[in-house]
């Protein structure tokens, strides 16, 4: 029975495959520090969205009056790495040069290293608007976007809990749209708002950022991987918010 099998050309077709596929080596999926969001195949179909081009030059202590040390260095790898100390009680950062209003999309990475509190307050424009998405707000955990209709991230419709770990790298991308703001963290959304039905605002002392920073409360955190792509849309390159001095509204 063994010689006959042996013998027959379907058992050696298929002996030779099984071997084929078992000295095929398998690859390893690439290591990147970012994994690119997953679309939809009907929404990458209709456009396939620009890269993120990293913001590395415009960075700038945004002063809000009892800030900790800041440290801004360029990284090969990363484009920008940034350390903010704890303050009494906010430290922050601002993007000095040009920035689009409307149709684009803002990621980066952050890590709580020391405190408890949010480590990431991220303020950026919403056409004439403005608001910040929080991460480990109220305690550590509290995740949303201030101000919704006068009501900030503790108190609104955005309002989630999520553990952070300390030494953790968490990645957060924000789209802005014609119909909606959207924030994600690690891929995972967060919160989403109709921009026709609501209005936007940020609390009193997220202004030093305007009109884009990020900012923490008595927390030391760490940035890196900061980047911007425009969305297909409406004349993108025309709506930008030009620089203003620290505290100032977006232009």
């Amino acid at each position: 029975m063994a010689a006959a099998f042996a013998a027959s050309p379907l058992a050696c077709q298929v002996v030779a495959t099984a071997q084929e596929a078992a000295a095929t080596p398998t690859e390893s999926p690439a290591q990147n520090p970012i994994a690119e969001p997953t679309e939809k195949p009907e929404t990458v179909a209709k456009a396939k969205l620009p890269a993120f081009a990293p913001m590395v030059k415009h960075w700038e202590n945004a002063s809000f009056g009892g800030d900790g040390a800041i440290e801004i260095k360029k990284h090969l790898e990363h484009g920008v790495e940034i350390e903010m100390m704890p303050g009494d009680p906010i430290t922050g950062i601002r993007w000095s040069g040009e920035f689009p209003n409307e149709d684009y999309e803002l990621r980066l990475q952050a890590r709580r290293v020391d405190g408890f509190d949010f480590f990431a307050a991220v303020t950026f424009p919403v056409g004439e608007e403005q608001c910040s998405f929080v991460l480990g707000g109220w305690g550590g955990g509290m995740v949303g976007i201030s101000s919704i209709d006068g009501s900030d991230a503790s108190a609104n419709e955005t309002t989630q809990y999520k553990e952070f770990e300390t030494d953790q790298w968490y990645t957060i991308r924000i789209r802005v749209d014609e119909m909606n703001v959207t924030c994600w963290i690690d891929d995972v959304e967060f919160a989403t708002v109709p921009r026709a039905e609501h209005t936007l605002d940020i609390r009193i002392e997220m202004d030093p950022c305007l009109p884009v920073g990020i900012a923490n409360f008595m927390t030391r955190s760490e940035l890196r991987n900061i980047g911007l792509r425009k969305l297909s849309g409406k004349d993108g390159e025309k709506h930008t918010v030009k620089d203003t001095k620290p505290g100032q509204p977006a232009k």
